[in-house]
């Protein structure tokens, strides 16, 4: 390790003052692998075009709004950890190839038509969306039919395992 330019693993987590924004100072850390920003006051993704070997982006607990900024990331993203923001859509994640693991959990998602939108990450395995608006009003077996109809490649849903008999009854019970 000769300096933040090799480093794998940044994390800037809880920084006092907070990080207000993702400035051009990330793209001096070409060799990170694994991004903490969690718990912050960050309004906006960007700045990510020079870290090509990204995996895993951690931007829980800030005042994000939307998914954007991250086409740069489409070939090496895996993990993305969006909880407690205050993300209403579903939009910005589709080039995102090699995104396996989402944690969306405790925004402001209010219909469940936006997780339809992760059907084209088809290597999404595990998705935790729990404590949005979506969930309130119905009980929670039929909202996780719903997230399980929606996305086919799913198989962790909110940190329980999706059964091929619980998909059976999910597409059984369509709408």
């Amino acid at each position: 390790f000769t300096g933040p330019k090799d480093a794998k693993k940044i994390t800037l987590i809880a920084m006092i003052p907070p990080i207000g924004k993702m400035d051009k100072q990330l793209n001096d850390l070409p060799a990170c692998e694994h991004l903490g920003l969690s718990t912050n006051n960050i309004g906006t993704i960007g700045n990510l075009k020079d870290l090509r070997n990204l995996k895993t982006l951690s931007l829980s607990r800030n005042v994000i709004k939307a998914i954007k900024n991250l086409d740069p990331l489409a070939d090496t993203l895996e993990q993305l950890w969006l909880s407690y923001n205050l993300i209403e859509k579903l939009d910005g994640l589709s080039k995102l190839r090699k995104l396996r693991i989402l944690y969306i959990a405790n925004n402001k998602i209010a219909d469940f038509a936006e997780f339809a939108k992760l059907k084209e990450n088809s290597n999404l395995e595990e998705l935790v969306t729990i404590g949005n608006p979506c969930y309130q009003g119905i009980d929670a077996q039929t909202a996780r039919h719903n997230i399980i109809r929606a996305i086919p490649s799913l198989k962790m849903l909110d940190g329980e395992r999706i059964e091929l008999s619980e998909r059976e009854e999910a597409e059984e019970k369509k709408e």
